[in-house]
């Protein structure tokens, strides 16, 4: 799918910072269409795109952003990047249900909000992309991250069983799953909300390395261009790992048996 005279249309959840920001920068300089989106786009700085108000737990506020784009474009949307997602650090029994819902109304409701928003648009053309937005967490589960990888492994499990609905439809769906990103993803995610006193001090150990790791991972702008090559090919790969640790835990997962795999996330936690 490359750019025309028609500059097909990009819609990328939570564009304001991180991925989505560098995503949605690198497509709209590459001659498309692009529409991001952010929880409050009035109090950000402008954009060579346009901001939409979007709340993904909320079902009104996806139909209504999907909405206001089809009518900017003539009921057109190509492209569809659900990159909008947050996580929770700490142990799993020290997360309530109900934080485990909300951040599932995000990571996994919020791409199927949007995706079900979208694919009306996309069928009656029987053409659109739709890339979702996991990580290195899709593969292994981590100790202190369970909730936040569950979320991945879902979308990865949903994306599997889309993109086979969806291809002889002529839509395609793919899997991004980048390793540790520099966003503010890190700082900004969740921590559970009732410690438990025989998880330290391993848990704040653990959700310190998590952090320390996303400040240092790589540039945003990586993983848009492994974004951009999957919307240019005519045939894009059902998943696309991105940076080394990505790609040595999906070679690790298949070669490993399972105890050996999991002994080895423990240690490179502390674990052990």
């Amino acid at each position: 799918m490359t750019p025309d005279a028609d500059h097909p249309v990009v819609l990328v959840t939570g564009a304001t910072s991180g991925i989505g920001r560098a995503t949605a920068r690198l497509l709209a300089s590459n001659g498309y269409r692009v529409f991001g989106t952010s929880r409050d786009p009035t109090s950000r700085p402008p954009e060579p795109f346009p901001l939409l108000p979007l709340e993904v737990a909320s079902d009104e506020s996806a139909a209504a952003c999907v909405r206001r784009v089809a009518d900017a474009t003539g009921g057109r949307i190509d492209v569809l990047v659900n990159n909008v997602g947050t996580g929770i650090l700490g142990a799993a029994e020290e997360s309530t249900a109900a934080e485990v819902r909300a951040l599932f109304e995000v990571n996994v409701l919020g791409a199927v909000r949007m995706t079900n928003a979208v694919l009306p648009l996309m069928r009656a053309r029987r053409a659109g992309r739709i890339l979702n937005m996991s990580s290195s967490g899709g593969t292994a589960s981590i100790p202190f991250a369970a909730y936040y990888c569950a979320t991945k492994f879902a979308l990865e499990a949903y994306s599997e069983g889309l993109r086979n609905e969806l291809l002889p439809l002529g839509i395609h769906v793919s899997v991004v799953a980048p390793g540790p990103v520099s966003t503010p993803a890190g700082d900004t995610a969740a921590r559970a909300a009732h410690p438990v006193a025989d998880y330290e001090p391993a848990r704040s150990k653990a959700a310190d390395e998590f952090v320390k790791a996303i400040r240092a991972g790589m540039d945003p702008a990586t993983v848009a261009e492994a974004i951009l090559d999957l919307v240019r090919s005519d045939a894009p790969a059902p998943r696309r790992p991105v940076g080394l640790q990505s790609h040595a835990t999906g070679w690790a997962r298949r070669l490993l048996p399972v105890r050996a795999f999991q002994a080895l996330v423990r240690w490179a936690v502390g674990r052990s």
